[in-house]
């Protein structure tokens, strides 16, 4: 007979275990009612749900992620594309890189399974694709390379001129940082490959970025590799996925001292997810949805 591990269900496990369900639930329960309810009622709190989405964009979680990702595209198909990745896009400079990889893949989707009559795609190459390009984080390059493939195709052979210009204007203001980015984004679109999304709304890279042991595979994987500290994003078979983020260290503490089972910090466990901060944020954005959801329901019934 098999003999179970002592700490294969232990108390602290299984309370990270719960709390991932009840956020991937709570993150369930915000996308349906923002397709219950009228455009202008969901347009007015894109706000609210996109910065309740950012500590759960963090999240190392893949479980997590993926709601999150589902949630912003229930968001964009209750109001629309536009709104909502004019509000994303300010996540591109967020302090984690898992956030800016997230929000770029974000926009890689939504490029990808939605009309682009639904964007300005000449607002995403400067707010967006060439930022993320000059990020210092690998795995987050690697996210831009791939948006900036899908961004090239939408605006159409002859009329990338805004992407190049904006790549331009970037190594024109940075030109010891952002040395080889033309070249580097040239490479990429000739290879005339476009990433996809999977059935769970993740991208998933055309590309794969090799790990150094690996033979070069070219100016814009050379450039991918420039980027400070190994992401686990790269040297992962094809198709490589969006949810691979950034390794970080094991730890050296105790085993009996770690609660890192679904990815969730122990200071947290004794939050709900619409707990967490800024408090005034989350609990009031969970409230107020609830509180539609009910009057939707009795305006239906």
């Amino acid at each position: 007979m098999y003999r179970l591990s002592r700490n294969w269900l232990t108390p602290s496990k299984y309370v990270c275990y719960t709390i991932c369900q009840v956020i991937v639930v709570t993150l369930d329960v915000i996308g349906i009612v923002m397709l219950r309810v009228d455009a202008r009622t969901a347009k007015s709190h894109v706000y609210q749900v996109t910065m309740f989405l950012v500590p759960r964009m963090s999240d190392p979680n893949k479980m997590v992620r993926r709601a999150v990702v589902q949630l912003v595209m229930r968001l964009m198909q209750a109001t629309s594309p536009a709104i909502v990745i004019d509000t994303l896009s300010q996540n591109v400079r967020h302090r984690s890189p898992r956030v800016r990889q997230l929000t770029v893949d974000m926009v890689t989707a939504a490029l990808l399974t939605r009309p682009r009559n639904e964007f300005d795609l000449a607002a995403l190459c400067v707010g967006v694709a060439v930022p993320a390009l000059v990020d210092a984080k690998k795995g987050v390059r690697h996210a831009a390379m791939e948006c900036v493939a899908v961004l090239a195709q939408a605006l159409g052979a002859g009329k990338q001129r805004p992407l190049m210009a904006e790549i331009e204007r970037q190594e024109a203001a940075e030109p010891r940082r952002c040395d080889g980015l033309m070249a580097a984004v040239q490479a990429r679109l000739a290879r005339r490959q476009l990433p996809s999304v999977g059935d769970d709304g993740l991208v998933e890279y055309a590309v794969v970025v090799s790990s150094p042991a690996v033979p070069r595979g070219g100016v814009d994987v050379d450039w991918v590799r420039t980027g400070s500290s190994s992401s686990s994003s790269c040297g992962v078979d094809s198709p490589v996925r969006s949810d691979s983020f950034e390794a970080k260290p094991r730890s050296t503490s105790p085993p009996h001292s770690r609660h890192h089972a679904c990815g969730i910090a122990a200071k947290s466990l004794s939050r709900l997810p619409w707990e967490r901060e800024p408090p005034e944020v989350g609990l009031q954005l969970f409230l107020t949805l609830i509180c539609i959801y009910v009057v939707a329901r009795s305006n239906v019934c």
